[in-house]
């Protein structure tokens, strides 16, 4: 192998993606897009030899030679001796068939950092990593085209916006509601006596290309819809969608932390949809978010219910709390021992990571200067799980820990020296290398390739890898000289700093989440 192979960043792909890249017939964009990024980055496709034998138990002579003839476009890893059964069973799972032993091949590789990412479009598979310490390692084609995008494309200005749209609005010839209308024949009855008539509110996000990329239709419901008391408030999303062409965006994301904040903030009990079992992408997400799967309805739909509380979180065992504050999303909580920490960001960082909360230059509107509320529909929406890289290294931060993001001196920022935001750490780490930096921060990043190198260059004992949830932003936000005088910093931080407990009103009055603190 040659130095400029072992410098690139090592990508091992499941069969499920191998056939997908090579299909004869038409290429998804998806796909397309995964392969031309590939292609053009400092990225090497592998494949496992558990892949050929895949490929060797297919009993069609010819289409087994096509298929070992393809694999041979790709670098493959050698043969690599496996744990004992009950060892790999206890970390990953029960094997039971062929496919999971491949499965738990494919897993073991990448555990011993053979390679640094895994891209799967198998369930099963992710479900065997969910919670674990290589979930943000195994990726789907769309997360792992989010993470070439970020690596090798210049900040986008034209983020996605979430907006809020009466039903009757929409085109109803849009590419995105045939493949409704597929999976629902009454869809467009439904839409056309119903929706539109009713002025059905929507959320959506438009692509560049002015088509709907995401769609979420609403209705607020009472509490027997989903066998709970009939007085308690209940948000049905009728309609999750997100368009063929836009998998790969976080859509899905952005639409699910509209949907939750927007319940949490609105007196809603409880928030669910419906869904065929064969949406697995969408399941996972939503399960990751604590929506409960257990009931099917008449059409054969998984029935996912998400409880919606404003009573304080309590939290008496730190050992699952990454997965406590996923599935409570967005409640969290700041009583001991949690600790709060402040994290100075720089401007462009800060604008990459929460487009909705820069301001270049101040925007009156009728004489208002502040953020303008009524304009919340159109800003630009965010993903939930995030990560910020930087030097700065606190040994006392840990899982739970509450922190906030300051915005440092920039004089064309409007929120120059102020804190913004409001994160909830899932975990912390340390990154010695790009490759290191790279698997570390993939599936959630906003930073470019160049990012990337040059902050390990600049750092040569490291850098910290903070995965945390964006839980909102501060209204309004907490200027420096507020911060001084109510004692939660002694200057402007220059790296990650402690944040007293004591000074925690002065935070407190710009927390409004729709939940008790």
């Amino acid at each position: 192998m040659t130095s400029s192979t072992m410098s690139r960043v090592r990508l091992l792909i499941d069969t499920n993606v191998l056939i997908a890249l090579e299909d004869p017939g038409q290429t998804e964009p998806l796909v397309a897009d995964f392969a031309r990024r590939c292609l053009a980055g400092a990225i090497a496709l592998y494949v496992h030899p558990a892949t050929l034998d895949d490929f060797d138990r297919d009993p069609d002579r010819r289409r087994r030679s096509i298929s070992e003839s393809r694999v041979s476009k790709f670098l493959q890893l050698a043969p690599i001796p496996l744990p004992p059964i009950a060892e790999l069973e206890a970390r990953w799972g029960s094997i039971r068939s062929q496919n999971d032993r491949v499965d738990v091949a494919l897993l073991h590789a990448l555990s011993i950092n053979t390679v640094d990412i895994l891209v799967s479009q198998d369930a099963g598979l992710h479900r065997r990593v969910k919670d674990g310490d290589l979930e943000e390692r195994v990726l789907t084609l769309g997360d792992a085209v989010v993470w070439l995008r970020s690596l090798q494309d210049p900040v986008d200005d034209g983020l996605p916006y979430v907006s809020d749209v009466p039903a009757y609005s929409l085109d109803p010839t849009d590419p995105i509601f045939e493949s409704l209308r597929l999976d629902y024949p009454e869809f467009s009855e439904w839409w056309s006596t119903k929706c539109s008539p009713e002025h059905r509110p929507c959320w959506t996000i438009s692509g560049g290309d002015g088509r709907v990329h995401g769609l979420v239709v609403r209705k607020p419901e009472s509490g027997d819809e989903i066998g709970v008391a009939p007085h308690l408030r209940v948000l049905k999303l009728c309609t999750f969608k997100v368009a063929d062409n836009a998998q790969g965006n976080k859509v899905g994301e952005l639409l699910l932390r509209k949907a939750i904040l927007h319940a949490q903030q609105n007196g809603f009990d409880f928030l669910y949809l419906t869904t065929y079992p064969k949406q697995v992408a969408l399941l996972d997400l939503i399960e990751r978010f604590g929506f409960e799967t257990s009931m099917e309805n008449a059409a054969e739909e998984i029935v996912a219910v998400k409880p919606i509380r404003r009573t304080r979180l309590e939290i008496s065992d730190r050992s699952d709390l990454a997965d406590v504050l996923r599935k409570n999303y967005p409640r969290f909580s700041i009583q001991d021992p949690v600790s709060l920490f402040a994290i100075p960001i720089q401007w462009r960082f800060h604008r990459q990571l929460f487009p909705e909360a820069a301001r270049l230059t101040p925007m009156p509107l009728f004489g208002d200067e502040t953020l303008d509320l009524r304009q919340a529909g159109r800003k630009p929406g965010n993903t939930i799980r995030k990560v910020y890289v930087c030097r700065s290294f606190n040994k006392m931060m840990k899982a739970g820990d509450v922190v906030f993001f300051y915005q440092s001196r920039e004089d064309a920022a409007f929120h120059s020296q102020a804190v913004t935001t409001v994160g909830v750490v899932e975990q912390v780490r340390r990154a010695r290398d790009y490759r290191e930096l790279s698997r570390s921060t993939a599936g959630r990043s906003v930073y470019s390739e160049d990012d990337l190198r040059q902050t390990i260059e600049d750092a040569p004992n490291g850098v910290t890898v903070i995965d945390f949830l964006l839980i909102g932003h501060l209204d309004p936000v907490i200027k420096i000289d507020k911060l001084l005088e109510g004692g939660v910093l002694k200057g402007p931080p220059r790296s990650i700093t402690s944040i007293p407990r004591s000074s925690l009103g002065t935070l407190l009055s710009s927390m409004n989440f729709g939940f008790a603190l």
